[in-house]
């Protein structure tokens, strides 16, 4: 009996270490330092300490966006020898069925006859490196505008720099009849709104504008699949890109790489791309479901991830930007309405994790509360809770504080690949002219306007500040009590109109006129210029 015992104890103990063994193997990791296009290929470094591989061999797998792992895979794209530099090449397949653009990649060991993952995983980091074209960013003024095509005319007159306009992923998909060929597949957009698109982007374009184009996903029954199956209930504003589901994610793709190649020379470019509208507010403005900020941030960082590739592989001299609204380190009883700082930090870890890549960040310093147009004067219940400071935990951000967040985006892990501060823009900041609850009238908001302005756009690390906008919206004033155009809803053009025109020019004129309305005699008791 005790032999028997004592054969069972070795035989246990053998099992104990090899499990040991096969566990330290299978957590040794090795880094992806490199994942770009060279050439028609992609090139993958890794390096660190050897991990155990019984073949002796490091294998590389290409993971698309909609899968979570190698699971039982075999299929590795290329294998080279166990070593602590290690170079992996696997063609690229550039617009091809077999296209590795919108993949990440990890290396994985050989252990007991299964492919184990031993790395971490990486995106290319490059896409641009195949584009055709690379439109050049104009710069006129740091001024734009929410813009509607109807006034576009508006544009040149008042020295727009930045014309904003939205699109909804999904009206692309709801009808046919114009034909792209993409990675093997053709699709086949609706005619009638790509239409609609050249006439806006050639207007826009034919301005001198730097077009902004904020993408946007619609709840439509015939439509669903682009939404993400955690997100699919009615009723909320906008919802997330569904980036989980092999079909839908190809489909996005598909649209986000035809409409940089459309817009991006002779119908129009837009140079400035943002995924989504104030995503930290998951609900109901990107809507992705039940989830928490960690998890929300991280699905985002996928659906960017795609659009990015897809536009920054034909358009080279695109920008791609996130949106957060001014809620900073403020959270509210809205359980989906995360901190903006929040959403920034995670998203930011997560694009560092699995390759950096040149993303700006967008901003919406609106008045704090929103119909507030006095803003450098908050109501005294607001006041009180100290809501906007200088400091980086500030609860909002307004246009006093920006440089809160510009402050914040300098830290070393925010830097942008080439070691320098992100591209930031304010895409949208509004002041209404009409208000139940805070009187204000056109003059006050014209004051404010100009003030925000020039508060804002004398911070050197803002490229743009977009006036939100050229005509007051039905939906917000009755919703929000927000009548912010520069231009009533009858078109009839308001005091803002001609001081945005003259705000950023030698012609001071108008804008000083408006200076009794923010309590000052000159700008430079306002501390600007």
């Amino acid at each position: 009996m005790r032999k028997r015992c004592g054969l069972w104890l070795a035989l246990a103990m053998m099992m104990v270490f090899l499990l040991q063994t096969t566990v330290s193997a299978a957590e040794s990791k090795i880094t992806i330092n490199q994942c770009v296009i060279a050439g028609q290929d992609v090139v993958v470094v890794a390096s660190g300490a050897v991990v155990p591989s019984d073949s002796g061999q490091y294998y590389l797998f290409e993971l698309k966006p909609y899968e979570l792992g190698i699971g039982s895979r075999v299929d590795y794209c290329a294998a080279v020898p166990a070593a602590e530099l290690a170079q992996f090449t696997t063609p690229l397949n550039f617009n091809t069925a077999n296209s590795k653009l919108y993949s990440r990649f990890v290396v994985a060991a050989l252990q007991g006859g299964t492919y184990v993952p031993v790395s971490n995983e990486m995106y290319i980091t490059n896409p641009e490196a195949v584009a055709s074209k690379a439109a050049a960013y104009p710069i006129r003024s740091k001024k734009g505008l929410t813009a509607d095509w109807r006034y576009a005319d508006d544009l040149t007159d008042l020295g727009v720099g930045y014309a904003s306009y939205e699109l909804d992923v999904s009206r692309f998909f709801t009808a046919g009849g114009t034909n792209y060929t993409y990675n093997g597949k053709t699709y086949s957009f609706n005619s009638g709104v790509v239409a609609e698109y050249d006439v806006v982007c050639q207007k826009f374009a034919n301005a001198g504008c730097n077009v902004v184009m904020v993408i946007k996903n619609s709840y439509n029954p015939a439509t669903l699949d682009l939404i993400l199956p955690t997100a699919r209930v009615a009723g909320k504003n906008c919802y997330a890109l569904n980036v989980a589901e092999q079909a839908s994610s190809e489909k996005i793709a598909a649209l986000l790489s035809f409409l940089a190649n459309r817009y991006s020379g002779a119908n129009g470019t837009i140079h400035t791309w943002i995924i989504g509208n104030e995503i930290n507010n998951n609900s109901p403005w990107h809507y992705a479901g039940d989830m928490d900020a960690e998890a929300f941030a991280a699905q985002y960082a996928k659906e960017f991830r795609l659009c990015y590739n897809a536009i920054k592989s034909q358009n080279a001299g695109a920008r791609v930007f996130i949106n957060i609204d001014q809620r900073w380190t403020h959270t509210d009883s809205n359980p989906y309405a995360y901190a903006g700082r929040q959403i920034v930090d995670s998203f930011a870890n997560n694009i560092n994790e699995t390759g950096n890549i040149d993303w700006g960040l967008s901003i919406h310093p609106h008045p704090v509360p929103l119909y507030n147009c006095q803003f450098w004067n908050l109501p005294p219940a607001y006041a009180a809770m100290k809501l906007v400071t200088h400091a980086d935990n500030s609860k909002m951000v307004n246009p006093t504080n920006v440089d809160v967040i510009t402050n914040h985006m300098a830290q070393p892990f925010l830097l942008s690949p080439s070691g320098s501060v992100r591209h930031i823009l304010i895409s949208e900041m509004g002041f209404t002219s009409s208000n139940p609850q805070i009187p204000t009238d056109q003059n006050i908001q014209a004051a404010a306007m100009v003030y925000a302005y020039k508060l804002t756009s004398s911070n050197p690390f803002i490229e743009g500040v977009i006036i939100h906008r050229q005509i007051d919206h039905a939906s917000e004033v009755i919703n929000d009590g927000m009548a912010v155009g520069i231009r009533d809803a009858n078109g009839v053009p308001k005091v803002s109109y001609n001081a945005f025109k003259y705000m950023d020019t030698a012609n001071t004129s108008i804008s000083d006129s408006l200076l009794p309305y923010l309590g000052a005699s000159s700008w430079a008791d306002l501390g600007v210029n």
